[in-house]
């Protein structure tokens, strides 16, 4: 169901048969056209925005981790109030980052050759040092919840300071679960590639966490399937309400 205060979020996600997210599988040369229609997918959604968790924006966007707590002292007290530095890019790279943990060398991340600008989702606990930090390099940050964050708060804001009205939430398994518990996906899109890992430590597709909300299954209602070059397979089913 779609809220128009809300980006319209498409959960898109390459797999395994298996349900693996990661793994050298991803390296095979057999997945070279799995890859090819995968980007030819996420263009065909027209989506302005790509939402990941702290881990896979460590790993794709930023210069890694950081402890808070390095940060020289800010002198600065902000008031927790939303910055937007650049309210009308035409991309964004929205980093769900509760504790301002990820370390960024610039407000701007290239990747396919496309050009975004850096959207940090922080809690308020967050200490002024990270606030001071994403300022001097002309980060937009938002607030979406004191501890723990309000996703749907989020989205609210992504939508009205942003105009960003359809999102691609690409996260690991943990992220991609709490959107999908807090009722924060419309439609999942995956791509199954034709083989299978097995490995016991790779992330799946949702990974329900011991911080997530009591467990409730969420129920999908089928909008296509369709058979991909390389034998792969794309799904496509809508969240129920």
């Amino acid at each position: 169901m779609e809220n128009e205060k809300r980006p319209y979020v498409v959960c898109h996600m390459v797999s395994s048969l298996d349900g693996r997210i990661d793994g050298d599988f991803f390296g095979l040369p057999g997945m070279a056209p799995v890859w090819r229609a995968n980007r030819e997918i996420r263009a065909k959604y027209g989506c302005t925005a790509v939402i990941n968790g702290t881990t896979t924006a460590s790993e794709i966007w930023a210069d890694g981790l950081l402890d808070p707590g390095t940060l020289p002292q800010s002198e600065e007290k902000w008031v927790r109030f939303d910055y937007a530095a650049d309210p009308y890019s035409a991309r964004y790279a929205v980093a769900a980052d509760p504790e301002g943990r990820l370390r960024w060398s610039g407000n701007t991340v290239e990747r396919n050759g496309e050009v975004s600008h850096v959207i940090e989702v922080l809690t308020e606990s967050v200490p002024d040092a990270v606030l001071t930090r994403l300022r001097e390099l002309g980060i937009s940050y938002i607030f979406a919840g004191q501890e723990k964050l309000n996703l749907p708060l989020m989205l609210t804001k992504l939508r009205s300071l942003f105009g960003i009205e359809r999102a691609m939430l690409t996260g690991g398994g943990a992220t991609n679960w709490a959107f999908l518990a807090a009722g924060c996906i419309n439609e999942i899109s995956l791509i199954v590639a034709p083989l299978a890992d097995g490995g016991r430590d790779a992330a799946t597709l949702f990974d329900r966490t011991a911080f997530a909300p009591d467990f409730v299954p969420v129920s999908l209602s089928l909008l296509g399937a369709e058979t991909l070059p390389g034998d792969a397979l794309w799904l496509r089913y809508a969240v129920r309400p």
